[in-house]
């Protein structure tokens, strides 16, 4: 790998680091190190800026506000998280679905998005149909006895899914699941909403439809003042549907594990009935219930209108680089393309070791040909350093 990078000067120290870096991403499989993981491993590595990880940095902050207030008005709330029992599944749904304006007996609340992937191929699945590139655990999760097979994305198209073509790659493989993410994960591709409706419309045999919407606001959708973008109204029109929701990059809150799905009645109470019934934490909890304050949604709508404003400056900048090809985005990450002979693995350790900026190389994402790197987008001031280090180590 490190003799792929010749346009790019590596001193012996550097190229020591890098090596390590190689054994430890090995190590941890098609995600990146978690950042712990990894300056325990490699003392010598000084993360400054975490571009990795997809999360809303105004959002941790306004979270940490409410919760910093109410411990300090109550001390033993921290302590009642840690010593007692979290409600059961259905008690969150009920409190949740208020504010998301769904049923609670079709909400599915989980530890993580990745818990609701996970239970929906694992008990729902037999074929699963994937875009690619994707998130991979949809097809990492697929069990021996489950088949997956893939409809090929264009970066030369953007990574738009064509509805037409799509279609007929789904019912030509005969899945009884497809998979959508919109906007989709590594490339922040957003199906218009009419194309979806037109492609579900189309998709009524199989037995599920997962749309994954964990990026949905931070796309630029048609939604009524005061309420949280979603694509929640589908369920209603098509029941193969499953909504699947992380929590984590809109709210920032990876580290409490929080996410949902929204499925049909019978679906939700087989799952309840078979192992899920406390599988969030306390702070999980705890989160979930500040969608109890309309103070809280509003002033999270506020934080987010103004991190898309940041999103938007630093596209705006991305477009203007001619050393890599940026892709539109509608998520809060930016995928770009290096040029040829260039490493994603190398630079992106340089980008670490020299300036401190975490990214994600995409050198082991399927369907990517070529060499690409995934940006998370961050505060304006993070956003500055992101983008003079990317000019430094490829410009």
């Amino acid at each position: 790998m490190l003799t792929n990078l010749s346009p790019i000067r590596i001193s012996p120290k550097e190229r020591s680091i890098l090596h390590q870096l190689e054994e430890l991403s090995a190590r941890s499989g098609s995600h990146s190190p978690s950042l712990g993981t990894m300056q325990k491993a490699i003392p010598e590595i000084v993360v400054n800026i975490d571009a990795c990880y997809l999360s809303n940095p105004l959002a941790t902050d306004l979270f940490w506000s409410y919760f910093n207030a109410d411990v300090l008005a109550d001390p033993q709330l921290f302590k009642r998280m840690l010593e007692a029992y979290p409600s059961q599944n259905r008690a969150i749904a009920e409190r949740l679905s208020v504010a998301l304006g769904v049923p609670a007996d079709q909400l599915f609340i989980a530890n993580g998005a990745t818990e609701a992937i996970q239970a929906v191929i694992h008990n729902f699945s037999s074929h699963i149909h994937i875009n690619t590139p994707t998130f991979s655990p949809y097809y990492e999760f697929a069990g021996p006895d489950q088949q997956v097979t893939a409809f090929e994305l264009d970066p030369a198209k953007n990574f738009a899914v064509d509805p037409e073509e799509y279609v007929k790659s789904v019912l030509s493989s005969h899945a009884d699941t497809a998979v959508l993410i919109s906007p989709n994960n590594p490339d922040g591709y957003l199906i218009p909403d009419d194309d979806l409706e037109w492609i579900l419309s189309k998709l009524t045999s199989l037995s599920t439809i997962i749309v994954d919407e964990s990026f949905i606001h931070f796309a630029d959708t048609a939604t009524p003042d005061g309420e949280l973008p979603s694509l929640t109204g589908i369920t209603n029109k098509f029941d193969n549907v499953t909504i699947v929701k992380s929590m984590s990059k809109d709210f920032g809150i990876a580290g409490i594990r929080a996410g949902y799905s929204i499925m049909p009645t019978e679906r939700v109470t087989q799952l309840l009935n078979n192992g899920y019934l406390w599988n969030t934490s306390g702070m999980a909890e705890y989160f979930f219930s500040l969608f109890d304050r309309p103070q809280f949604l509003d002033q999270y709508l506020g934080e987010l209108s103004s991190y898309k404003a940041y999103i938007d400056k630093f596209t705006a900048s991305t477009e203007k680089f001619d050393f890599v090809q940026a892709f539109n985005t509608s998520a809060n990450f930016q995928l770009m393309k290096l040029p040829e002979h260039v490493s994603s693995d190398v630079a992106a350790a340089l980008l670490l070791i020299r300036h401190g900026v975490y990214v994600r190389s995409c050198g082991d994402k399927i369907g990517l040909d070529g060499d690409f790197l995934r940006v998370a987008i961050r505060t304006e001031s993070e956003n500055e350093r992101i983008l003079d280090a990317l000019a430094d180590i490829l410009g």
